[in-house]
């Protein structure tokens, strides 16, 4: 299988070859469709109305300068046919009040006309961005570990916030791309219905300059949106390493290295941030002068060469309708470097929803657990494939009775307690629950059995009652004050002035280590499991409160298959079944009194724990 790094690169790679605005096309625009459609019509409409009141300035300007030839034309006949119908006198200051009243009607409809494009593109991008957002949320929730443990926190948070940021405001963006392209569009139209050879002129003139500067632009423009967000990735990550490791900044000193290295981030912003704000609107001036010149030139050509039939009311319209255009091209172009810029974003979009590998799901559900069975399992970790840290393990364990595994450090006991979690899956061998294969069991009602207690403490920045009764709504205060009595916590609650309402602070700040030991055994034995897994989760216990604890659990037995995986061996000589594992090996398996007698491995680490807890040192 290709490692995942190799597969983001490739990922990548294919996301940035593709042209952008089928890109954009299947990212954003495609799921909301119906939408977008009516958008479309909203801005050509918009359009057409803002082209038709420039359009009015001819006889406008006809009527005033010529009122003998502006009768001829067909829109004061019209006019004046209106005002007739209404009662009115078609007199010249009448009929030039009336277009000016239309031209006002005309423009604040087209203001509203904008109101309501701007609004509905702002509601299509924020449900977009919900919509994305959850969705690359779920994607990270429910990929398989082995891929997303991979990722560092700060950039997968990065990952999740970003793209769908970036979605939002593509969506806008694309919403002025399009205004402006029609405005574009129906602005030509109106240039050739005036003058076709002007507007012939101007519009190679404008085509060319645009279509140069956007080939000079979308590679570069691409680049430094790379840029940008590759480093605002790692400054994500360096600041959550920062926060999260705090107390280890302050205790070696590390302030003004982190400092420097997060400066160090900043600074390489600044070069792409001013290179896309030259390719944005660098355009501006060039169209400027293209338009400029053209506009010099036709009216020299009106004053000249009066032959041309070029009249001062069409040169006019036309330095309207190019001053309407210019606006246009320069927002076309700065939105299409802002697209560009974000296509790394919308990059990682496609690889979350499309590309990053997901847990498996559905699957038969268990019935009540009786036997989990490892059966000759080998594992080797994707990373380092050619090491097997597990070799031909085999353990049988029933309802009713507590294993106890235990080893040296890296011997692989949490790697087995990994993969009966689900985590990874075996390379070689199976695990079986009531002799069906885990990999054909629903994983998510597998893991609801179980209650699982890490080495790694992990409490949320919730209160102690929602710590316990995690992922469960309004559960009766007497089942978590049972799960909480149990972890022999109970009387430390509620000896808090908020009780069991008290928060404990980001990652269990306000208890201390043993507190947040017993709220996380707290939390494991309220769903009262079929299955109870112990990784080291008594070592930052008490000796006093870690034999309460395993009391505490003996009156569990007949109603859980127990796992204790432990380095303090004092407490697992009550286990029905002692294994050792040894370089992913198990090389002894019995009963504490035999294991003794033989003297081996077992008995060696028991003897040192014996002499560490005698010296005060932890086991």
């Amino acid at each position: 299988m290709m490692p995942a790094n190799q597969r983001r690169v490739l990922v990548a790679g294919a996301a940035g070859s593709e042209k952008l605005l089928p890109f954009y096309w299947r990212i954003a625009v495609r799921p909301n469709l119906g939408q977008a459609v009516f958008l479309v019509l909203l801005m050509l409409g918009g359009a057409l109305i803002e082209a038709f009141t420039i359009g009015l300035s001819i006889p406008l300007v006809d009527l005033l300068m010529d009122p003998a030839k502006a009768a001829q034309g067909g829109t004061l006949a019209v006019m004046s046919s209106v005002l007739s119908f209404m009662g009115i006198n078609p007199e010249t200051n009448t009929v030039v009040f009336a277009l000016l009243l239309v031209a006002m009607i005309l423009f604040v409809f087209r203001g509203g006309v904008a109101l309501l494009t701007r609004c509905m593109t702002a509601g299509v991008a924020i449900r977009l961005k919900r919509r994305i957002k959850s969705l690359l949320f779920g994607k990270a929730m429910n990929a398989r570990y082995e891929d997303i443990s991979k990722r560092a926190r700060g950039a997968l948070v990065h990952d999740i916030t970003i793209p769908s940021d970036a979605i939002h405001t593509s969506i806008i963006n694309l919403g002025e791309l399009f205004t402006a392209f029609f405005n574009c569009a129906v602005m030509v139209g109106l240039l050739i219905h005036i003058s076709w050879w002007a507007s012939l002129l101007v519009a190679l003139l404008a085509y060319g300059g645009l279509k140069t500067w956007g080939k000079l632009c979308e590679r570069p423009a691409t680049s430094c949106g790379r840029m940008l967000y590759d480093s605002q990735r790692a400054q994500a990550k360096l600041e959550l390493d920062a926060v999260d490791g705090l107390k280890i900044v302050k205790a070696y000193g590390l302030e003004r290295d982190m400092v420097t290295r997060q400066q160090a981030l900043l600074d390489l912003e600044v070069k792409p941030t001013v290179k896309l704000a030259f390719f944005r609107y660098g355009n501006g001036l060039m169209h400027e002068i293209i338009i400029g010149s053209a506009i010099v030139g036709l009216g020299t050509a009106t004053f000249l060469l009066p032959s041309l039939g070029f009249r001062f009311s069409m040169l006019a319209a036309f330095l309207l309708a190019t001053r309407r255009i210019a606006p246009s091209l320069t927002s076309i172009n700065a939105v299409w470097v802002e697209l560009s810029r974000k296509k790394r974003s919308l990059e990682v979009v496609d690889e979350f929803l499309h590309h990053l590998p997901q847990q498996r799901e559905g699957g038969r559900i268990p019935d009540t657990i009786e036997t989990v069975a490892i059966e000759r399992l080998s594992f080797s970790y994707a990373s380092n494939p050619d090491r097997q840290v597990l070799k031909d393990v085999s353990i049988r364990m029933r309802k009713g009775t507590a294993t106890a595994l235990v080893g040296s450090t890296g011997a692989g006991k949490s790697t087995i307690v990994s993969l009966l979690m689900g985590l990874y899956e075996p390379s070689q061998g199976a695990i079986h629950v009531n002799n069906e294969d885990l990999t054909r069991v629903n994983l998510a009602a597998w893991r609801h059995r179980v209650g699982y207690v890490s080495q790694d403490i992990f409490v949320f920045n919730e209160s102690i009652k929602d710590n316990i009764a995690l992922g469960y709504q309004d559960v009766p205060q007497d089942r978590i004050e049972w799960a909480a009595r149990i972890a022999q916590l109970h009387d430390y609650i509620i000896s808090l002035p908020e009780g069991y309402d008290t928060v404990v602070g980001d990652r269990g700040l306000r208890l201390s280590g043993g507190q947040c030991q017993r709220l996380a055994i707290a939390r494991a034995i309220f769903r009262r499991p079929e299955v109870l897994i112990f990784d080291e989760a008594t070592s930052a216990l008490d000796n006093l409160t870690e034999r309460a604890v395993y009391e505490a659990f003996s009156a569990m037995h007949r109603d859980a298959i127990i796992l204790i995986v432990a380095h303090r061996l004092s407490t697992v000589r009550a286990a029905d079944q002692i294994l050792v594992i040894e370089s992913g090996k198990i090389v002894e398996e019995g009963l504490h009194a035999e294991l003794m007698n033989r003297g081996g491995v077992y008995a060696r680490l028991y003897d040192e724990n014996r002499v560490l807890a005698a010296q005060g040192a932890p086991g």
